[in-house]
């Protein structure tokens, strides 16, 4: 049998996927009886020219020349972005093509709509390399679990806040130092911001809540917050009290919501996910028949990511009915309503009576502390206090929080993290 397949978008991802077609053509037709041909790809970028004709591939500037082909059976967008990439998704998916990508934010963002299309035309989109680059994670949850229940997904999803923190703690070097040396071992790029405001984590949660619970939650409903706040100062107390700072995508299903968040958080230290390392990803789920399941692995990179990918489209070419799953409803809860511990890291004034008013303030919202860590005296000058609460609702600790930023012998602003007491 033989599937021909169009390519936009020659970056790192699409150039990996074309050798590896070409490199594994044998193995694949092997393992499943498929002979995949690369009809054409296509790249704004005319110097890409010099690539495909390398590997004797047609290629040309103008995605319409692939989307309009009627022998290509599986177009692959790699270009990333909203658009073009959005109206060549529901292009091909109008012409009775089946279709692969990598792109989170477009289906963060456009999903419901490509997804309804999908099925409407009883075309696939396979979307494997979406989240966490080559770990076998959409595949192995849509089949493997799919008598299972996910009650709740914590996930770090980001490889380069992942590597940061990492060296943060590892070498004890600060935010910015970590994040040039990610730019230069090329796990950052030079803007950086997607990734280091956990936008990037956000889009993939959102395509793991479409894949888990049929529910795909509008951006702007979803609370995310990044890690450059993040010090050394609390990479160390958060060490001493038995944890690791990580940035976590967190995804509960509650009766009638969805509480989906993405923000860095402590997390106990002899968790599974506080030894992922560098810019490796991990998704921990609690599930119910199935229990407990970590899915590790590499989150990014052309050559890993084009594994995913290929996967996609040998079992669309296969026949495979692949991944619709109907889309249903909850309501998203608002992360002022979140009911958590955490966290506080104050500089106050070493002077007697400061913590009874921060203590006064907390209480005030019903606020209670587990535990109070000072080490430092300097009598007359600023120390750090970090302290440990009980579980308390967000706005509560919102309100708490700019009342004693206002204190005098308060040098603002707090710093508060959540904390999950994940099992061990």
């Amino acid at each position: 049998m033989i599937k021909k397949i169009g390519i936009i978008g020659l970056g790192h991802v699409g150039t990996s996927v074309v050798e590896s077609l070409k490199k594994y053509s044998s193995l694949i037709r092997e393992r499943s009886s498929l002979s995949l041909k690369i009809k054409k790809v296509c790249d704004a970028n005319k110097s890409r020219r010099n690539f495909a004709k390398k590997l004797g591939v047609p290629f040309t500037t103008d995605y319409n020349d692939l989307t309009n082909d009627p022998e290509i059976d599986i177009i692959v967008e790699l270009i990333g972005g909203i658009e073009p990439a959005n109206s060549i998704i529901l292009s091909a998916l109008n012409k009775g093509k089946s279709v692969v990508t990598a792109n989170k934010a477009l289906l963060a963002t456009k999903g419901k709509k490509i997804f309804a299309l999908a099925q409407k035309n009883r075309k696939r989109v396979g979307f494997e390399a979406s989240v966490c680059g080559a770990i076998p994670l959409i595949k192995s949850t849509s089949e493997g679990l799919v008598c299972c229940d996910v009650k709740k997904i914590y996930g770090i999803l980001n490889g380069t806040t992942n590597y940061i923190l990492y060296k943060m703690q590892r070498e004890n070097i600060d935010f910015a130092s970590s994040l040039n040396e990610a730019q230069v071992q090329g796990y950052a790029e030079k803007k950086a911001d997607l990734d280091i405001n956990g936008v990037d984590s956000l889009h993939k949660l959102c395509i793991l809540s479409y894949l888990c619970y049929g529910i795909w939650p509008s951006l702007d409903k979803v609370y995310a917050e990044g890690i450059s706040k993040i010090s050394l100062l609390d990479i160390a107390y958060a060490k001493d009290l038995g944890y690791q700072i990580k940035l976590l995508s967190i995804a509960k299903k509650e009766k009638g919501s969805l509480d989906i968040r993405v923000h860095p958080t402590l997390i106990p230290i002899d968790h599974p996910l506080s030894q992922v390392a560098l810019a490796f990803n991990a998704v921990y789920f609690d599930t119910k028949p199935a229990g407990d399941l970590l899915f590790y692995g590499q989150g990014a990179g052309g050559v890993a990511t084009s594994s995913s990918v290929i996967s996609d489209i040998v079992s669309i070419a296969s026949g495979h009915k692949g991944f619709i799953r109907s889309q249903g409803k909850a309501k998203i809860k608002n992360i002022a309503d979140i009911k958590t511990r955490y966290y506080i890291r104050c500089m106050v004034m070493d002077s007697p009576g400061v913590l009874a008013k921060i203590s006064k303030i907390l209480a005030s919202y019903k606020i209670s502390i587990a535990s109070v860590n000072q080490k430092e005296r300097r009598e007359g000058k600023f120390v750090p206090i970090v302290m440990q609460t009980h579980q308390a609702k967000e706005s509560n600790m919102q309100k708490a929080i700019n009342n004693i930023n206002r204190l005098k012998v308060i040098k603002s602003p707090l710093q508060i993290i959540r904390i999950e007491d994940l099992p061990s």
